[in-house]
């Protein structure tokens, strides 16, 4: 079979929104299926591409530089009607299926229009989506057009579902919860760190305040009663925009014995190994990695209720949640995990129980099972 992935993903190099499809057309071209890509041009090839692309997929570049020849052939194609570009990889390459992936649920998505012009299967792939971008009405047929005729509509978790289904007024009765593959193995127990020198909580994701909360920790953090008691907060993650705001405030109010910028860590296990819990008050999510890692290490995670933190952790039994991402509640559910720090650790190997009885241990397999079912009529 072959298998056609085109990614939305515009605004970096390459994202989380990009693995899942990649290790499934890994695993894909093992199983000796064709695989193609359709993927925005940056001037250095991101690594999973080439991986790709060096065990025979073809990668096909959108947006890219053009010679001054290349121009005045491009002008003369539009006075001639020129076809679409995603429509010429369509035709060019003729999948059986296309998988299309968006990061952010505004992403427009033209492809599809091309996929139902040539008749080919599609399903959609949204790994998240928000209460900060609302599509615009004049849109709105057109989103709906691309999500009904999808064999598919993948989510992550149901909150994003619901928001996806609010923006367009409309029940996807093709919808289906996926799971993302994690960075840990499934049975991994990474010892338990020492409280001698006080308690740690691990904040593990991008430096991105829109997305991920880390300005509302610093207000947090900054009140009397934090500054007081034995605990200190470790960062985690690239600087995607705010990193140097982080630094910034914590030097602001003088937080530099208790809040901690550790950069990027690519050992999962080493990070649950130096803490005691996940601190993670994020405003939007998919489906965060981080906690499903925290939990299948045995620590405990104190969230915000969004993604799928609510339906797969038990509020004061094997974490703590926040209904919201404000400062009040996230001091409020840090208090309440503080009055309990005693408890973190059996409360932790309580969350590895659970994860791992609600999680799939491979969702990588289950995933590309599902996209080779796409081509099969419902």
């Amino acid at each position: 079979m072959k298998i056609g992935f085109y990614s939305c993903m515009t605004g970096m190099p390459w994202g989380g929104s990009e693995v899942l499809w990649h290790r499934a057309a890994r695993l894909l071209q093992l199983e000796n299926h064709q695989i193609t890509v359709n993927y925005k041009w940056w001037p250095n090839k991101a690594f999973p591409l080439q991986q790709l692309e060096e065990r025979g997929a073809d990668i096909l570049f959108r947006e890219q530089p053009k010679t001054r020849k290349e121009i005045r052939k491009d002008r003369l194609l539009r006075l001639i009607r020129r076809k679409p570009y995603s429509r010429s990889w369509l035709e060019a390459t003729r999948p059986d299926v296309v998988l299309i992936t968006l990061g952010y649920h505004p992403d427009p998505l033209p492809i599809a229009d091309e996929c139902m012009r040539l008749k080919i299967p599609y399903a959609i792939n949204l790994q998240c989506a928000s209460d900060f971008y609302f599509i615009n009405g004049k849109q709105v047929d057109e989103f709906r057009n691309w999500y009904q005729n999808a064999r598919r509509v993948f989510f992550v978790s149901e909150e994003n579902q619901i928001k996806l289904q609010n923006n367009i007024a409309l029940k996807l009765d093709n919808a289906e919860i996926i799971a993302n593959p994690f960075n840990v193995p499934f049975e991994t127990a990474p010892p338990w760190p020492s409280t001698e020198n006080g308690f740690r909580l691990a904040v593990v994701g991008r430096m991105h305040f829109q997305s991920k909360g880390q300005d509302l920790i610093v207000d947090v953090m900054r009140r009397p009663k934090w500054r007081e008691r034995n605990l200190t907060i470790h960062f985690y993650g690239h600087d995607q925009g705010n990193c140097r705001q982080l630094n910034d405030l914590i030097k602001y109010y003088g937080l530099e014995s208790k809040l901690f910028y550790e950069g990027f860590n690519q050992n999962v296990e080493q990070i649950w190994s130096d803490n005691h819990g996940l601190l993670l008050p994020s405003r939007y999510e998919g489906a965060p990695l981080a906690f499903i890692e925290a939990m299948l290490c045995n620590r405990i995670s104190i969230v915000t209720d969004i993604g799928r933190n609510a339906e797969l952790m038990e509020d004061n039994q094997s974490g703590f949640l926040a209904p919201a991402a404000t400062v009040k509640l996230i001091d409020e559910a840090l208090e309440r995990a503080w009055q309990k720090r005693s408890q973190w650790q059996p409360m932790g190997i309580l969350a590895g129980e659970q994860i791992r009885q609600k999680y799939p241990q491979d969702p990588i397999r289950d995933y590309a099972d599902k996209i080779l079912k796409l081509t099969l009529a419902d």
